[in-house]
């Protein structure tokens, strides 16, 4: 190109062919040839025949066989190929090349309003009160208006899954139609390459009851659902990335407002920001069919300890305690929370779950309420024995109580009862009388007051009912076998 410039610019300065041919450094047929075409010289490769090309439909059967490339030179020397090995590894590589390129070739679709939404989640490790604890963070987008809805768990289940599709439909106030999601077993079961796809059946049913259609990116080509895969860098770059929350109901706070600021974010594709889009599509949106949240929330049976607690992950947590010894249902939330139902449906208790292992049992609500019943009840009880000793027995009775409390100050009760039982035996008179010696010696115990009585002779009262009905222990009489034996002249008669 540079000589056939040389030659125009020294033919147009009046040199002749001779003098330009000299000065290029060509030669002068060259000078009159480029002299004579009007457009610049242009490089025309030689076409060679290759000694492969015969072989080419030979080639791409063995590829389909899955041959590789040695097999493949064995197999066309065998056919009569002349050439190298480096040869044949050389068109491999660029076969290969050309679907590589093709795979990633990518084109880009946009669908109406209303006919299309995804969904996926990103694992990350967020810093909660200084420690690490790893969050699935869970995106539903609608593809027409790229109107975002954002949720976090600490675990993935299928389970976690549909609960956050639910509440994006929640959000949107509708939903639409198809549904693109990725390969995770929560969702997919197996995904071949001819395209047979089997779903998770916990999510068809979901599916089925919202009447969605699902449809399984292809596997290893995440840019299939772009729309939901791109937004993932951002919300790293400028929410996860250094971010350090001291629990995870601030993290929560943070993730709403920033789907909200995002939501109003002008979009760098369509130059309209979500939330405006969103107003033309919101009404193509299906209506949301009515749907027993029974189908939809997963629940696992739990029985309650003795003391009132259930089990979850080795954390213990308090339910009420009249369902001792009965099995409720559990149903976990995203990880984060447990609600804790009876057989009848009905909510008893709502946790958010330790994201620590617990060092002591937690204090059981019920505990307090019931051991101050319990104290008032003793204490009630205690009160009713005093006020029946002094009243049964004056101000001797109340002399000797403050005796018995300052000698036998733990067992105090103890004694009362058992002073007050001897009325079953003596009068009341007499055990006073007794009480009344015991002041006198400075003696305060019941066995005190026992032996006076047995001292003093008194006649122990009748009983109260007549001797011949008492129910008496049965006697065990011994006797000889032969008194069942028969007289003799029945044996006889007998036989």
């Amino acid at each position: 190109m540079h000589k056939w410039q040389c030659i125009k610019a020294l033919h147009t300065q009046g040199a002749g062919i001779r003098q330009i041919a000299r000065t290029v450094g060509v030669s002068r047929n060259t000078v009159r040839k480029y002299l004579k075409e009007a457009n610049p010289p242009q490089f025309k490769a030689r076409e060679y025949v290759k000694e492969l090309d015969r072989f080419l439909e030979e080639i791409k059967i063995m590829l389909a066989k899955g041959y590789i490339g040695t097999r493949i030179y064995n197999e066309l020397v065998d056919k009569g190929y002349q050439g190298s090995l480096a040869s044949v590894h050389r068109y491999l590589r660029s076969i290969k090349a050309e679907d590589k390129a093709a795979k990633l070739a990518t084109t880009r679709v946009e669908t109406g309003p209303g006919k299309q939404m995804q969904y996926d989640w990103k694992v990350w490790t967020l810093p909660v009160d200084g420690k690490p604890v790893k969050i699935y963070l869970h995106e539903v987008i609608l593809s027409f208006s790229r109107m975002k809805f954002y949720t976090f768990s600490l675990s993935i289940t299928t389970a976690d899954v549909i609960r956050d599709l639910v509440e994006a439909i929640d959000f949107f106030g509708g939903y639409a139609p198809e549904l693109v999601i990725d390969n995770g077993k929560q969702m997919v079961i197996t995904h071949q390459k001819d395209g047979i796809i089997r779903y998770n059946d916990e999510f068809l049913k979901f599916c089925g009851l919202y009447g969605i259609q699902p449809s399984a990116c292809e596997n290893y080509r995440p840019r299939t659902k772009g729309k939901v895969e791109r937004p993932f860098y951002y919300v790293q770059e400028h929410l996860l990335r250094g971010l350090e929350v001291a629990g995870l109901n601030e993290f929560a706070v943070r993730l709403s407002e920033f789907q909200e600021a995002y939501n109003k974010r002008s979009h760098s594709s369509l130059g309209r920001p979500p939330e405006e889009m969103f107003a033309e599509e919101k009404g193509c949106l299906l209506k949301i069919p009515a749907v027993e949240p029974a189908l939809l929330q997963h629940k696992e049976p739990r029985k309650v300890s003795n003391d009132g607690y259930i089990s979850h992950d080795g954390n213990l947590y308090p339910v009420p305690l009249r369902y001792c010894l009965r099995r409720v249902w559990i149903e976990n939330i995203y990880g984060r929370r447990v609600k804790v139902y009876d057989e009848g449906g009905a909510l008893l208790a709502e946790f958010d779950l330790e994201l620590r292992k617990q060092t002591a049992r937690p204090l059981h609500p019920e505990y307090e309420t019931i051991n101050r019943h319990y104290q008032e009840k003793k204490l009630k009880a205690r009160s009713a024995l005093v006020e029946k000793f002094t009243s049964a027995f004056g101000e001797d009775g109340q002399r000797y109580l403050a005796g018995l409390c300052d000698k036998n100050g733990a067992n105090l009760y103890w004694h009362l009862t058992e002073i007050l039982s001897y009325q079953e035996i003596y009068t009341r008179e007499d055990i006073a009388a007794a009480i009344k010696e015991c002041l006198k010696i400075g003696s305060y115990h019941k066995n005190s007051v026992k032996r006076l009585l047995e001292q003093m002779k008194v006649a122990p009262l009748a009983p109260a009912g007549d001797p011949i009905n008492l129910n008496m222990p049965p006697v065990r009489i011994k006797r000889d076998l032969s008194c069942y034996a028969l007289p003799e002249s029945e044996v006889a008669a007998v036989s």
